[in-house]
């Protein structure tokens, strides 16, 4: 690539950010949400946050706390990307695909752990079960949404629900230490 095209493609990535500027409450958000963006597409050998913050002049905790605490639409952002595939990538030969994935677990202290079939290990087993939707047009495959799927034992029992669940509807997660609780 030439330098023209890699100054192009910050140009693009900006532009492309953009598009999810509404899902984030607070313009700092946006900002570190296009550093940690960043990190990720570039070269660095370890992509820790602490690494992407320093590589890219920000503060560490700073970037910290934007991966662990700040929130956004995270429904908006879905939809938006569906948006963007549907908009960008219609294929008349394009299929959707459904598809579970399960983790085997011990114990019951994970949301949605039950007795259910594995598919990864062939068996019922003790394990958590994700349901995955995908996309795939000709060169080009993308994971469009994800959920868990809760066994009838654990959607029906509210009181372990409740344990396992967070059950803030905050548009923020307050530090342990703030005042604003």
């Amino acid at each position: 690539m030439t330098l023209e095209q890699i100054s192009a493609l910050g140009r693009k990535l900006s532009l492309f950010l953009a598009l999810f500027a509404d899902c984030f409450g607070r313009r700092e958000a946006r900002g570190l949400l296009r550093v940690y963006v960043k990190g990720q597409l570039s070269n660095l050998h370890r992509k820790t946050a602490e690494a992407i913050a320093l590589r890219f002049q920000a503060a560490p905790r700073t970037l910290q706390r934007f991966l662990e605490s700040v929130k956004w639409d995270e429904e908006q952002l879905r939809d938006r990307c569906q948006q963007i595939v549907a908009s960008d990538h219609a294929h008349p030969e394009a299929i959707g695909c459904v598809d579970e994935s399960g983790t085997a677990k011990s114990g019951q202290g994970t949301v949605g752990v039950g007795r259910q079939y594995n598919g990864n290990r062939g068996k019922v087993d003790n394990c958590v079960v994700g349901v995955h939707l995908g996309y795939a047009a000709p060169g080009f495959q993308v994971l469009l949404d994800s959920a868990l799927y809760l066994p009838e034992a654990f959607a029906g029992d509210a009181a372990r629900r409740k344990k396992l669940t967070s059950p803030t509807k905050l548009p923020f997660a307050p530090s342990r230490r703030s005042p604003w609780k």
